[in-house]
């Protein structure tokens, strides 16, 4: 579900070698946490390095970097809200906006208030928008917003008035509105991609991601 670049982190501003080692260390050992699921332990290495790297390139990596460990932590409203941070950095911009995207739509899973739901899903298509009209052919883009567009479209389906009738309707519905298949797809779906995230935290060496190594929901 996330997007994460491959290999963004440069950590060429430090001033003195001494340091440029620690932060190496500190990230390397951040990724390393990471790709045994050790969110936790991630979690305090990302945030270490941020205490003591400049505002850059790196210190914005290291802040998505921590956003992903919130995001695999269930902390969504931490991760949206460091996935929303500025940056200059034109494809970690749209890796952030894709990713927050994710975790808008995430968070309105969680929620039992069909207006609440609905306002989430709402800010996750603006999300993919966005990503969309800065990159039309993002083909991930595409895919993650027609299928919170479906599910936004099927929340907001009026229930019909129990039939008076011997037939039952199609499915149970759940609180929001929402029938329980369509939210149990979603779920699902969610659960096989985060499998294939291990890999692909950003870490320590070129400027270049080596590729583009996205995953969709």
């Amino acid at each position: 579900m996330l997007r994460i670049p491959l290999l963004l982190l440069v950590l060429a501003s430090a001033p003195s070698m001494p340091e440029f080692f620690r932060e190496f260390r500190t990230m390397q050992e951040g990724c390393s946490y990471y790709d045994s699921r050790s969110y936790p332990l991630a979690e305090k290495k990302f945030l270490e390095l941020m205490r003591f790297l400049p505002e850059g390139n790196g210190y914005s990596a290291a802040t998505f970097n921590l956003a992903c460990t919130y995001y695999m932590q269930g902390k969504y409203s931490q991760a949206a809200s460091l996935f929303s941070r500025k940056t200059d950095n034109r494809e970690l911009k749209l890796k952030s906006i894709f990713n927050e995207g994710n975790t808008l739509a995430m968070t309105a899973l969680l929620r039992k208030e069909k207006n609440q739901k609905a306002a989430f899903l709402r800010n996750a298509l603006d999300r993919f928008r966005s990503v969309l009209i800065s990159d039309p052919k993002d083909g991930e883009a595409k895919i993650n917003y027609e299928i919170v567009r479906r599910y936004l479209q099927e929340l907001e389906r009026p229930v019909p008035p129990p039939s008076s009738g011997s037939g039952e309707q199609n499915g149970p519905q759940q609180p929001s509105g929402i029938n329980r298949n369509v939210a149990n797809r979603l779920l699902d779906k969610v659960q096989e991609d985060e499998s294939s995230l291990m890999q692909q935290l950003p870490r320590q060496g070129n400027k270049g991601t080596g590729g583009k190594n996205d995953k969709d929901w």
